[in-house]
């Protein structure tokens, strides 16, 4: 079978390197570099707590608890130190408190390793963080980040080393049809490259090249600001992943810190957009005093895609030859979905997990912008 694997961010690079190592005819076009996009903006973030104590749909709720597995044996498989499992430690505004306790028996329960400890212990086993005594924290050991670039690097590696083949800078500008099925894409070079099945992995770019096909997918592109410090000693602030109430934090390969600003207000100096980087900056150092020795190396903007209703995977049965794989934390899912495309796509399966992830539900569901597109824009902006 030949596939066009259309986009090389996270999910696209294992995708394309799944489908491949279980015989697929692989083509990977992407429209500017591997990992350019928002896998390269993203803080990156492996966690089970709190996720796997929200009431999920039961397919998506038995494939998240596939993720963590996945990785471990995906790092075997691959080699390179792309992922670092060095723990979250996870703490709340004193109104979240009950809830993240409640999350973290519930997670326990369903069996994530979690310590839950106080201020005091935080305190002599995380230098460098500054604490309210009453605070209350939860630590999760198998957690940890991704090195996104890295691991896309190193999969897109081993895709070309067992033949497959990778088009940089070559966007799709059209779809092939036979009939109402899409038999390959057109690329802004005026190549046609023709196959069997296209998978769209373009994340936040997914309804344009939805609507080459005239398939409406409806993604909400939410911004995330990523901020990267100049290089920190790594002694003056935790090692881990930092889960405050309103950021993110953890080490970066340059040597300073990744931060991702949640988009909440932290003190009255801030719009949801946080302002800017060194005012950010300035406030976390209020829990993190090395900041204040630091500036800002870099900022960057990962659009989000963000499927309305959970992850979009699968095709429309009146266009063939299209298979969508869209979701939110594309870093995380990434090895998950390859899986899945291999079982669908090369073995024929019907995976009953992915039931709710169908794009026909788009079909049968009310938008929510309301009768004019027009509509949306009439929501009253809230101030922080």
């Amino acid at each position: 079978m030949r596939i066009v694997v259309v986009g090389a961010g996270s999910i696209g690079a294992n995708v394309a390197y799944r489908l491949r190592e279980h015989g697929a005819d692989v083509v990977l076009v992407e429209a500017g570099a591997p990992a350019g996009g928002t896998s390269s903006s993203s803080f990156a973030w492996l966690s089970s707590f709190p996720q796997m104590s929200w009431s999920e749909e039961p397919g998506r709720a038995a494939l998240r608890r596939t993720v963590h597995p996945r990785f471990h044996e995906l790092s075997s498989e691959l080699g390179g130190d792309w992922i670092h499992w060095v723990g979250t430690l996870t703490w709340g505004a004193p109104e979240e408190r009950v809830a993240l306790r409640e999350s973290a028996l519930t997670c326990r329960e369903r069996g994530v390793d979690l310590d839950l400890l106080d201020a005091a212990v935080v305190g002599g086993r995380f230098p460098g963080l500054r604490v309210d005594d009453d605070d209350e924290f939860v630590f999760e050991s198998d957690s940890g980040w991704v090195d996104a670039p890295a691991l896309i690097d190193r999969l897109l590696a081993r895709f070309q080393a067992q033949g497959g083949s990778l088009r940089r800078n070559s966007s799709v500008v059209e779809l092939v049809r036979s009939g109402d099925a899409v038999r390959g894409v057109v690329t802004g070079q005026g190549e046609t490259i023709e196959a069997d099945v296209v998978v769209n992995a373009t994340g936040s770019w997914g309804s344009h090249l939805a609507a080459l096909a005239g398939v409406a997918i409806p993604l909400d592109l939410v911004p995330g600001l990523m901020i990267y410090t100049d290089p920190i000693d790594p002694a003056a602030v935790p090692g881990c992943v930092l889960d405050a109430p309103t950021w993110l934090s953890r080490p970066d390969p340059s040597g300073g810190l990744a931060i991702h600003w949640r988009g909440e207000g932290m003190s009255k100096v801030h719009g949801a957009n946080g302002w800017s980087a060194e005012r950010i900056l300035a406030d976390i150092a209020t829990t993190l005093p090395a900041l204040e020795q630091v500036g800002v190396a870099r900022t960057s903007v990962g659009v989000r895609p963000i499927p309305p209703g959970g992850p979009v995977v699968g095709e429309l049965p009146w266009t063939p030859g299209l298979y969508h794989v869209l979701s939110h934390g594309g870093i995380g899912w990434g090895p998950v979905w390859a899986d899945l495309a291999v079982r669908e796509l090369l073995q024929g399966e019907d995976v009953p997990e992915l039931a709710a992830a169908r794009p026909e539900r788009f079909y049968l569901q009310t938008p929510a912008i309301g009768r004019f597109a027009d509509d949306a824009e009439q929501t009253p902006l809230v101030t922080a």
